[in-house]
């Protein structure tokens, strides 16, 4: 049995087309069969493809998953959590369905959004008292941040946003503590990484 995708048949490509093949792309990533140095140009050329065909050349390298992607699909990311003492960390295979508040008094929020199903426009909430946060989203996104630190660094790492993406703006205040949003093909080596991986398998 070939360990190819099988092809899709051609006709234009749909939203949920390009869903399904950056999913992919992310499974096969998390699996370490493609690396974070590729996902720039594989997310550019989902976004750029207008039939189904050049969606299927974007992983007609990669092994095909042992089931179906709409299989891990579904579960439901809470819109507002809040956390006394204690860090907050969302993500993996999710489905946003409205906008997201999250609060941390002691604690590091990260919030990843990088493999999940998102509306055309999203509004992320973050305030902690003392802690760090992190948000990590899809590559080609169109991201607004217009956040506050009092006593700590804001830095944003993007990837350039494709007309196609979802729209996803984030604001919120950080008495102590740093506010970082990267890009997934952006986030840096180490722990970021190992986070990332960890939140799709559980560990």
């Amino acid at each position: 049995m070939s360990d190819q995708p099988t092809p899709m048949p051609d006709g234009p490509a749909t939203d949920s087309d390009r869903q399904l093949t950056v999913e992919l792309v992310q499974r096969a990533m998390a699996a370490e069969a493609v690396s974070f140095e590729e996902i720039d140009d594989r997310f550019a050329a989902v976004y750029r493809a207008e039939t189904k065909a050049e969606l299927a050349e974007v992983v007609a390298d990669l092994p095909q998953p042992p089931a179906p992607v709409p299989a891990v699909r579904g579960h439901i990311l809470p819109r507002a959590e809040t956390s006394i003492i204690g860090d907050i960390k969302v993500g993996g295979w999710i489905d946003v369905e409205g906008d997201l508040q999250y609060t941390a008094l002691l604690g590091d929020l990260v919030i990843d959004l990088s493999s999940a199903d998102l509306p055309s426009e999203l509004r992320i909430t973050c305030n902690s008292i003392v802690g760090d946060t992190t948000i990590i989203l899809p590559d080609g996104v169109r991201t607004s941040v217009e956040t506050t630190c009092i006593i700590g660094d804001r830095k944003s790492d993007l990837a350039p946003a494709l007309a196609s993406g979802p729209t996803v703006r984030i604001t919120g205040r950080s008495l102590v503590g740093d506010v970082k949003v990267y890009s997934l093909s952006r986030v840096p080596e180490g722990k970021f990484r190992k986070l990332w991986k960890a939140l799709r398998s559980g560990q």
